[in-house]
């Protein structure tokens, strides 16, 4: 899986969306006036209830190829019977735009100046659909498209719920590196999904994908989706051998622990144990987290990490598969090891100053949130999108796998491939979580899978565990719904 693999689906840049809309329309012979009517089609189809719930539905449509797609969509529901009004831009309209265009004059649709529309204008129950900008568009906003999506800001604001706002290819205005311009429920993904698009903070299913023929498989491109496992993978996955013994079941040491950072410790190693990891050991500099431990769970193998001590000291390093680094570890406390060629490195947390190049390498993986990772780069960093580029160089230069973590996480790869993790889940969003990621993430490397994989089955864990959890749970609470996993395989 370490190449590029055909069942995971490609994500694109702006620029090589375009691309690929302009191979897509020269090489297949399709215009683009069909593939404009493709996509209408497939957006009512897959929405269908919501416009059908809808006492009106307002299209605000710009004066680019997205605008096309808007009048396309207005002329369909029509069709349908159902009640549309179109706010416009002008300018210079494509050939495709204005066939679309001219098919809802014909129609008789209501179409006012995009000028003229107003928040207050907007009703309870109604749906916008957001047709003015695509994810080609450079900030700043300014004219009357500025003033539009005010407006839709303004009557969501006002509306709230009552109000559902359908954004068509782009949530017109967003940038992942400035504030949000409005809020929309449903974003319809046109063509290729596009990289811009992963990062808007909508949940998975209140975002759609309508593939409307593009050659996509056939554009070569670095960037991947990684699909998420579900129960019944994961719990296949986690099953022991009826032969198994505990260095089959995964074998690692953990370290870090430093004086006050206990928490961070224990909940890798918990997360290794509870998934089934057969054999592990904590070293730590502090004894009073040693003692901590013990007294969560007496059969821990841990020992005291001492300064003049080295790796020769510890016999299991040799042993085990994977050894993870910085979970709730200071920089000060940071060992002088030296680690096998043939063992699987984590560093995570006080670790991420441990990059001198005999430790990087295509069995290491870092895992830094942004602020970490703006330390290791020495510049500050506003996003993880703004990040990309220098992550998938620094990734490919050093020959190693980083996991940049956020609402989004991206794996860069020593190939240079990007692998992007679009479920957003705000019960993560809490402490603690990104030490059980590295628990889980040591316990599917120790277990054989390689790193793309091992990152693919830890974050649906760690999903799926949230997901469990009323409310908005604790990283511990979240910990113990690994049990579910466990225990389903005794049904």
């Amino acid at each position: 899986m370490n190449g590029s693999p055909p069942n995971f689906q490609v994500l694109f840049s702006e620029e090589e969306a375009k691309l690929l809309d302009e191979q897509t329309i020269r090489d297949r012979k399709i215009s683009g006036t069909l593939l404009m009517g493709f996509a209408a089609v497939s957006i009512f189809q897959t929405w269908e209830e919501v416009f059908r719930a809808a006492k009106k539905v307002i299209i605000l449509c710009g004066s680019g190829n997205n605008g096309g797609d808007g009048y396309a969509l207005a002329q369909f529901l029509r069709a349908e019977g159902i009640l549309v009004e179109i706010y416009s831009k002008e300018g210079n309209l494509s050939e495709e735009t204005k066939y679309y265009k001219n098919l809802t004059e014909e129609l008789k649709l209501p179409n006012f100046p995009l000028e003229k529309f107003k928040s207050d204008l907007v009703n309870p129950r109604e749906v916008i659909v957001d047709s003015l900008l695509g994810t080609g568009f450079k900030s700043p906003l300014s004219g009357e498209i500025s003033k539009a999506i005010a407006e839709i800001r303004s009557a969501k604001e006002r509306l709230k719920d009552s109000l559902l706002i359908l954004s068509v290819d782009a949530v017109s205005g967003y940038s992942p590196d400035e504030k949000i311009p409005f809020t929309a429920d449903i974003l319809a993904d046109i063509g290729s999904p596009k990289i811009k698009n992963v990062f808007y903070p909508l949940s998975k299913d209140r975002k759609s994908f309508h593939p409307i023929g593009f050659l996509r498989q056939e554009f070569k491109t670095s960037k991947y989706l990684l699909p998420r496992a579900n129960k019944e993978e994961l719990v296949s996955k986690l099953a022991r051998e009826k032969d198994s013994h505990k260095y089959k079941n995964g074998s690692a040491v953990f370290i870090g622990g430093s004086e006050g950072m206990s928490g961070a410790i224990l909940s890798s190693a918990l997360a290794f144990q509870e998934l089934g990891g057969g054999i592990s050991q904590i070293l730590t500099p502090s004894a009073n987290t040693l003692i901590k431990v013990l007294k969560k769970d007496p059969s821990f193998m841990i020992s005291e990490l001492e300064t003049s001590k080295k790796s020769t000291d510890f016999p299991f390093l040799k042993k085990a598969r994977v050894v993870c680094v910085g979970p709730g570890l200071t920089p000060s406390d940071l060992p002088h090891f030296s680690f096998s060629k043939e063992t699987t490195l984590i560093f995570d947390a006080g670790a991420l100053k441990y990059l001198d190049d005999k430790h990087l390498g295509p069995r290491t993986i870092l895992t830094p949130h942004l602020g970490e990772w703006s330390s290791i780069t020495g510049k500050k960093v506003q996003s993880q999108y703004s990040a990309l580029e220098d992550a998938n160089i620094w990734a490919k230069e050093k020959g190693t796998y980083l996991l940049l973590k956020g609402p989004v996480s991206i794996l860069f790869t020593p190939e240079g491939n990007s692998y992007f993790w679009e479920f957003q889940e705000p019960k993560l969003a809490v402490m603690g979580t990104g030490d059980l990621l590295v628990g889980i993430l040591t316990f599917f490397l120790s277990k054989g899978e390689d790193m793309i994989e091992s990152v693919r089955l830890s974050q649906s864990v760690l999903l799926y565990c949230a997901e469990e959890c009323k409310g908005y749970p604790t990283a511990g609470r979240i910990r113990k719904k690994i049990r579910t996993l466990t225990e389903w395989q005794n049904f």
